[in-house]
């Protein structure tokens, strides 16, 4: 039995005054209609109808890769962009903005960012702006139960969140204040665990990364964290004549039908009828938050045939995709019809420089990075010079990232 199971169970004989005051405190603060956004409203199933298709050009776009655990990052990205203010608040107006997916893995700030950036939509919307937020192939993983990825910082604040919120149930559900029928955290708190040793390899798993059942309770399809952020996120965007994605969009994804993918992949995460395997659109090197067919630095083995008779289906001018790190920055490929985004500036992921992408309604692509003013978007620079030999010149082993071959070793999986 756990410190905080211990201390639980003996709720009953120590905490009557505790729960009697917090259930008159929770039904105040019920009773006062304060933002309920960091509140169990917060938690419920999100099944309005996602956006796939927005029309008309905003007249500023902004793009913003993977972030991967990284606050400070991304706090610097957002004010790179114009987004975000030196007091937190969202300062970018009408603007449009799209954080292109992985959010999760390789850094110890995750929780922290998801709310903030949360918090941030809900005052674009406010201000006549908009910050939509995408799935990447790290929210899909560790929904599935992949956590390999996973820093020990990380896991920390998922035991801290998890006890939080596990604390506040208890009390709720001890004081009356949520009815009868309410789960008992405690026992769903022992079930996680119990699942989490219930085979050798489980169970190693569980010794070499700690809290990783108490993750994948917070992230299972079903869970809080699944129904409050990433049901409620589009895998697959169009705004205007950009499609945003994470991977890539390929032709089998359009004929299955992009609202259908994104209507899927909100049910799968909602899980009213228990967890279900994952759809195979999000599986496999061939997904749609794993595709690299557009993300290769050498130009020469980006599908741009593919890409632009995807272009050509959906009506749609350019694609933004994030998942494959570009160490020369943010770059486009195939005459400027796929603009790559990530450029791995998580302190785990490269440690690379704060750059974002902005679209404006005059045609201009452009690069921002901090220190340095903005660029028109265009291929990425030659890695060797000109006059090298076609030997020299060729990447060495491991260097391309176009490969549609499943999940990819670190550190090649953004």
């Amino acid at each position: 039995m756990g410190l905080f199971d211990y201390l639980f169970s003996k709720a009953d004989a120590k905490c009557d005054i505790c729960v009697k005051s917090f259930a008159q405190m929770w039904a105040s603060y019920r009773g006062q209609g304060h933002d309920t956004a960091l509140g169990d409203e917060a938690y419920r199933p999100r099944t309005e109808p996602l956006p796939t298709k927005v029309p008309g050009q905003p007249a500023r776009l902004v793009a913003i890769g993977d972030i991967h655990g990284d606050y400070h990052k991304a706090v610097r990205a957002l004010r790179l962009a114009g987004l975000m203010d030196e007091h937190g608040s969202w300062a970018g107006g009408s603007a449009v903005a799209v954080q292109v997916g992985d959010i999760l893995d390789r850094g110890d700030h995750e929780i922290r960012i998801l709310i903030l950036l949360e918090r941030l939509a809900a005052e674009a919307a406010a201000a006549g702006g908009r910050l939509y937020l995408l799935n990447g192939n790290h929210e899909t993983m560790n929904v599935m139960g992949d956590h390999r990825y996973a820093t020990p910082g990380a896991n920390l604040e998922f035991l801290g969140f998890s006890t939080w919120r596990d604390f506040c149930a208890l009390m709720k559900r001890r004081s009356g204040c949520d009815g009868a029928g309410a789960p008992d955290p405690l026992q769903e708190r022992r079930d996680a665990a119990a699942r989490a040793s219930s085979s050798p390899h489980t169970a190693s798993m569980a010794r070499l990364a700690p809290y990783n059942w108490l993750r994948s309770r917070a992230l299972m399809p079903g869970s809080e964290l699944a129904r409050r952020f990433f049901a409620a996120r589009p895998t697959v965007l169009q705004l205007g004549g950009n499609v945003f994605v994470h991977g890539g969009v390929l032709p089998a994804h359009v004929e299955y039908g992009l609202e259908r993918i994104n209507s899927e992949t909100q049910s799968w995460m909602l899980a009213p009828d228990g967890p279900k395997p994952a759809p195979s659109f999000l599986r496999g090197g061939s997904a749609i938050v794993w595709a690299r067919a557009f993300s290769a630095s050498d130009e020469r083995r980006c599908d741009c045939d593919t890409l632009q008779q995807v272009l050509q289906s959906v009506g749609a001018q350019r694609m933004v995709v994030g998942h494959t790190i570009q160490t020369r920055g943010i770059n486009s490929a195939c005459e400027s019809r796929v603009v790559r985004v990530d450029v791995g500036m998580s302190h785990g992921c490269g440690d690379g420089p704060v750059e974002v992408l902005e679209v404006l309604k005059d045609g201009q692509v452009l690069r921002l990075r901090e220190h340095t003013p903005p660029v028109d978007v265009g291929p990425a620079t030659p890695r060797h010079p000109p006059h090298q030999s076609a030997q020299q010149h060729a990447a060495p082993a491991g260097a391309g990232t176009a490969a549609n071959t499943g999940r990819p070793p670190v550190p090649a999986a953004a």
